[in-house]
C-alpha cells in the first residue's frame, strides 16, 4: 500500500509544481496528473485490502466498477463516477480535442476546474474507506 501512496503523493507534488509555476497553462498536464494520483490511490486502497485490482484500465474497469459483476472490489457509485470522469477528461486532453493551442487551453481549463471537485469528492470517499489520505484545503 505505501508504495502506492508514494506515487499519489509524488503525483500531487508534480501537480502543486505545475500549478505554481504555471498557473494559466499546462491543464491536460494538471488534469492527468491528477488522475494518475487517483490510480495510486485506488490502488492503494486495494492493496490495503490485500486485492489485486491489475494495472490496467481496463483491469481496474473490470475489478472496481460497481456496476460490473465479479468485480473483485467495488467502489461506491459516486466513487465510480469521479473516477471514470478524471479518466475521461485525462484521456481526452492527452488524445483528443487539440486544436489551436489557446482553445485547447480555454477548453481543458474547464475539464481542469471539473477534475479538481472530482478529486476531491474522490479522496473524500477513499479517507472515509480507511485510506490514510491528506485532503489539502483546496480540496475541502
Amino acid at each position: 500500500m505505501q508504495q502506492y501512496l508514494e506515487q499519489a503523493a509524488h503525483n500531487e507534488d508534480f501537480h502543486d509544481c505545475i500549478v505554481q509555476q504555471f498557473p494559466t497553462k499546462f491543464y491536460d498536464w494538471k488534469i492527468t496528473s491528477l488522475f494518475y494520483s487517483a490510480i495510486h490511490l485506488l490502488k492503494a486502497l486495494a492493496a490495503s485490502k490485500n486485492i489485486n485490482i491489475g494495472s490496467t484500465h481496463q483491469d481496474i474497469e473490470q475489478s472496481c466498477n460497481p456496476d460490473r459483476h465479479g468485480n473483485k472490489m467495488a467502489v461506491s457509485k459516486n466513487a465510480w463516477r469521479d473516477y471514470k470522469a478524471m479518466y475521461r477528461y485525462s484521456h481526452t486532453a492527452r488524445y483528443e480535442g487539440i486544436t489551436d493551442i489557446e482553445t485547447f487551453e480555454k477548453l481543458k481549463k474547464l475539464d481542469y476546474s471539473m477534475c479538481i471537485q472530482h478529486m476531491r469528492k474522490f479522496k473524500q470517499y477513499l479517507k472515509g474507506q480507511g485510506l490514510p489520505i491528506e485532503i489539502k484545503a483546496t480540496e475541502k
